[in-house]
């Protein structure tokens, strides 16, 4: 058996698991960022406080059995009347939370409805806020603020909580016994470097003999990450992992024309691969998925209209323990 542990949220992780959860011998640990606090999660997370219910949801819906009808119900969102925008996994994790007392028996009794094959880890037990400090020395909180598409913004200097947030006890458990640790794809800051800045990951992951992958992005991102290459990305993460990554996957071709210029209209491109070919830590593969996703109706955020592929990726990461 496989220990598999991936870290970050949103649509990035929701894909990795989707792929990773049908290869053999393999267990799954999800840890999901806890600053989330856009959309439907978080309009919910300033009504109870709990901790953000989104990325916990995606990931649930991904390790979930295909063909479960509770599955389609946990990504169903709604479009009219007062509760349009919301989401009723979300709906659904906050009223568990609040008639079981904790988001950790919330997540172990939706994992058990659902069926899910592997675990959803909260990287915090309390919810957090992101503080970025900009290159000029503006600083922008929160992460729906952060993750605005605002062109010409000056570079993220770095990264932070709030207020110094502890590694929840099961990240911690998940970490010291992983196999292989993935992260990304996934917004650099928002989602994949979030989710590395409670105390205690960096440790934990630099003292892990686990193998850690990065997922490079397909495309850059305005606002967060303008004009940055596959090594400036990496960099980031290695800054905040503690360490450099041992497996660098990046998507090579496949992109249509349509899709580069749908994008390059929002300001955002493929980041520059300045790897040399000789780096034995890359491998590049044709990872993107050939269709485009659709928007979803009553979704109060931007999505990826361009994802990988779950299969490709799955295919790709079974190599390394294959």
């Amino acid at each position: 058996m496989t220990n598999i542990v991936t870290i970050g949220g949103g649509t990035g992780t929701f894909v990795v698991l989707t792929g990773l959860r049908r290869l053999p011998d393999v267990f799954l640990s999800a840890i999901v960022t806890s600053a989330d606090d856009g959309g439907s999660t978080g309009h919910l997370r300033d009504a109870y406080g709990f901790l953000p219910a989104g990325d916990a949801r995606q990931a649930l819906v991904a390790l979930a059995e295909d063909g479960n009808v509770l599955r389609d119900l946990f990504a169903y969102r709604f479009e009219k009347g007062a509760v349009a925008g919301h989401n009723l996994g979300n709906l659904f994790l906050t009223a568990l939370t609040d008639l079981l007392g904790s988001d950790a028996a919330a997540l172990e009794e939706a994992s058990r409805i659902l069926r899910i094959s592997g675990t959803v880890i909260p990287a915090t037990e309390t919810p957090s806020t992101l503080v970025a400090t900009l290159a000029d020395g503006t600083e922008v909180r929160n992460e729906r603020a952060i993750d605005e598409r605002i062109g010409g913004r000056s570079r993220i200097a770095s990264l932070s909580f709030e207020n110094p947030v502890p590694m929840s006890l099961g990240a911690r458990s998940a970490l010291e016994n992983a196999d292989l640790i993935v992260i990304g794809p996934g917004d650099l800051y928002t989602s994949s470097i979030a989710a590395l800045l409670p105390e205690g990951i960096m440790e934990t992951i630099l003292g892990s003999k686990a193998r850690l992958v990065y997922v490079s992005n397909l495309f850059t991102k305005m606002g967060q990450t303008e004009d940055y290459t596959v090594r400036e990305h990496v960099e980031e993460i290695a800054r905040y992992a503690g360490r450099e990554p041992d497996i660098i996957f990046i998507n090579q071709g496949d992109l249509t024309k349509d899709v580069l210029q749908k994008y390059a209209e929002e300001g955002e491109y493929p980041p520059k691969d300045d790897y040399l070919s000789s780096d034995a830590r890359v491998r590049r593969l044709p990872l993107v998925s050939v269709y485009a996703v659709p928007a979803i109706p009553g979704d109060p955020l931007p999505r990826s209209l361009v994802r990988h592929d779950p299969a490709k990726l799955a295919a790709a990461i079974a190599t390394l323990f294959v």
